[in-house]
């Protein structure tokens, strides 16, 4: 069995169905990192209270804490930072090498923007859930769903020369792109079933035990 390395005095403040908190447990569980998890009432307002604006002034799920009261939030920044702290019997998910981790990090960021952050925006503006919060605008749905259709061939045209995202291995881009996928198709945005390679990465990265936490029930009708 591989080893976990548990790391006292950090606490991760989580909301579970938030899909920044998703990713990163997906990346503690791959990483073999684990930390206590303190659930946020984010429907009841907890982050915007003055206790919790102290750790993250921008009322935002996740947030790390260790003893002395350092906080970190942003889901990358934290998933680099334990990156660094997981067992040496794993491989780091951000790449070993300069050129690895440079990989690791433009693909990192090409998914973030073209499919996680773009299924977030896609989400916001076309499910009634949002209308209080969000003016929902026509304009932005047709743009953030073309610009996740993009990348869904660009990572298609990827994956044909190689078995993951960012190379050979498994990294830190693979995670941000499935957790993107996965938020795109529970708003019935999935990949196209002709994008035979992208669809054998996903088949590939949901046999992954990890992957669990990134995925959603369907949305009722």
């Amino acid at each position: 069995m591989s080893e976990v390395a548990s790391l006292r005095g950090l606490i991760l403040y989580v909301d579970a169905v938030a899909p920044n908190v998703r990713r990163v447990r997906f990346f503690l569980a791959e990483r073999g990192v684990d930390v206590e998890l303190r659930e946020v009432d984010t429907a009841g307002g907890e982050q915007k209270t003055e206790a919790y604006l102290a750790k993250n002034p921008f009322a935002q799920v996740p947030v790390l804490e260790d003893e002395s009261g350092w906080t970190l939030s942003e889901s990358m920044a934290i998933c680099r930072y334990l990156d660094e702290r997981g067992p040496e019997n794993r491989k780091p998910l951000f790449g070993e090498s300069s050129k690895e981790r440079a990989e690791v990090h433009m693909w990192a960021r090409r998914v973030e923007i073209g499919l996680f952050s773009a299924a977030v925006e896609y989400g916001h503006h076309v499910h009634p859930h949002f209308a209080a919060a969000h003016e929902q605008v026509p304009q932005i749905v047709a743009i953030e769903r073309e610009r996740i259709e993009t990348t869904y061939r660009r990572l298609n045209d990827q994956l044909a020369k190689s078995e993951f995202i960012a190379g050979a291995a498994f990294t830190a881009a693979d995670i941000v792109a499935y957790s993107g996928t996965e938020l795109a198709r529970l708003w019935r945005l999935p990949p196209p079933a002709d994008l035979a390679h992208l669809s054998r990465w996903h088949k590939q990265i949901s046999q992954r035990p990890a992957s669990e936490v990134a995925r959603y029930l369907p949305l009722s009708e």
